[in-house]
């Protein structure tokens, strides 16, 4: 008769940890998300208008497209834009309105050639551009001084993306896009409304 095999308890051990610790290897921890600060205007001066009452229209499309990644973005550049409207302009008058409305709110992303064979594998490469667009309009209507003007503004950014970039570095990117986004809108909005809107300010 054959007596069974006995392995050492140390060996034993040691195999069940390992046969333990081969599940766990093949499971990816999702990456902790980074949070983002809310993107307002609220720090900024109102701009007191000679109207009863502000509309703000986010009439911007939504699409679905995947080249379009504004979805993705932590703020949506359209509502970023949408928020200027409602919180710097101010309605201090006896009558009128002013319409301000998010016309285009988009951002394009486009795939950059990478660099092949041997060279390649040892060049960082520029994976990705990201072209953004804001357009909005104020139109601003007096009944009682019957008076109404319109103006339009417009911001552009453009940025590009490593090929080893992570989700949160990518998010980073284009928080900080939508950040210069909203600036250049802010300060082209101010110099349109200064120039041209001085009969309406108060």
């Amino acid at each position: 008769m054959i007596a069974p095999v006995e392995f050492p308890r140390r060996l034993l051990l040691a195999i069940l940890s390992l046969l333990l610790l081969v599940p766990l290897a093949g499971c990816d921890m999702p990456p902790r998300r980074e949070s983002f600060a809310d993107l307002t205007f609220q720090h900024l001066p109102p701009i007191r208008l000679d109207v009863a009452r502000i509309e703000v229209v986010e009439a911007y499309r939504r699409s679905a497209d995947p080249d379009r990644i504004e979805n993705d973005f932590p703020t949506h550049p359209g509502v970023g834009a949408a928020r200027w409207g409602r919180d710097r302009l101010q309605a201090v008058g006896a009558d009128g309105l002013a319409r301000y409305t998010v016309l285009e709110a988009s951002v394009v992303a486009t795939r950059l050639p990478r660099t092949t064979g041997l060279v390649g594998a040892f060049t960082q490469d520029q994976s990705d551009r990201y072209d953004a667009l804001l357009q909005v309009r104020l139109e601003v209507n007096n009944r009682a001084g019957a008076q109404s003007g319109v103006i339009t503004a417009e911001a552009r950014d453009s940025a590009t993306a490593t090929e080893d970039m992570t989700l949160n570095q990518r998010e980073q990117l284009w928080f900080a896009m939508t950040q210069r986004l909203l600036d250049t809108l802010n300060a082209e909005l101010e110099t349109q409304i200064d120039t041209h809107f001085g009969i309406f300010l108060r």
